[in-house]
């Protein structure tokens, strides 16, 4: 499995910088103030309205969506240009950073923050696992952007979101040394996705795995006669091989793949 500690440490480094913008701006005014340079104290929240935006930055590039750290700068912004007095400016602005201190390490923790590398003992028993467990060895040494590609490609597809699913599997296919059988789910996922966006019937021709792909299909194709459930089934078993894709692609994103079970579960035994 690859990867990227440098990626890892400069979003470690933007989360740090959350607390350091928020506190560090109104504690200058303060020092500002105190030493006879009188100014609208509303003014020391210019660092917490850019580490509100640096939250909201960060919130957004994760594959599950913390709402109440996109709509930070909202707030930020109103303190910024509301007047007030001094000392209920002073308090107001160092509880807004206690808060945003708060969601940077919700945000860390919850949202899918780096997780240790491991197997697929870490899911829940059952046949999720075993099936990511026995794909374990189609994933090894798997590109870290194709792993991101394929979580950001299975949430948004669980979120309704088809046309995102779209773009993002088509990215996602054309990375180089993507294995030849994660181009195809990506590439099934994306026409799957593309005529859900538009509310398309199934076309007379559509795109499949191949039968040397049978391996690492989580469910067995229909036979041939039912278009509809093989289509189905195309479509299952494309979204299950890129989490498992996920899974050993981008260690990183476990916390949030393991929230996603269910929905998963959900095309393994429908």
């Amino acid at each position: 499995m690859t990867e990227n500690p440098v990626r890892d440490t400069r979003v470690n480094y933007l989360l740090a910088l959350v607390p350091v913008l928020a506190f560090g701006s109104t504690l200058l005014g303060i020092a500002l103030w105190e030493s006879g340079t009188r100014f609208d104290i509303q003014y020391a929240a210019a660092g917490s309205f850019c580490a509100s935006c640096l939250l909201a930055y960060l919130a957004w590039h994760r594959p599950r969506k913390d709402i109440v750290s996109l709509t930070t700068p909202l707030y930020g912004f109103i303190f910024l240009v509301t007047p007030i007095d001094y000392y209920s400016g002073i308090l107001l602005q160092l509880f807004y950073a206690t808060g945003l201190t708060i969601l940077v390490i919700r945000l860390h923790y919850r949202f899918a923050a780096g997780a240790p590398a491991g197997s697929g003992a870490e899911l829940t028993t059952g046949p999720l696992r075993d099936y990511v467990e026995s794909t374990q060895g189609a994933f090894t040494g798997l590109d870290a952007a194709t792993g991101r590609s394929a979580v950001m490609a299975f949430f948004a597809f669980a979120e309704g979101n088809y046309r995102k699913t779209a773009d993002v599997s088509h990215a996602g296919s054309c990375h180089d040394g993507t294995p030849a059988y994660v181009i195809r789910a990506f590439t099934i996922l994306r026409q799957h996705a593309e005529l859900l966006d538009k509310n398309q019937p199934r076309p007379v021709t559509y795109l499949k795995f191949l039968p040397d792909d049978s391996p690492l299909m989580a469910k067995p194709l229909p036979s041939a006669g039912d278009p509809d459930e093989e289509f189905e089934a195309m479509m299952d078993n494309a979204l299950l091989l890129l989490y498992s894709t996920a899974w050993y692609g981008s260690p990183e994103n476990r916390p949030s793949l393991r929230g996603a079970q269910p929905f998963a579960m959900k095309l393994l035994e429908g």
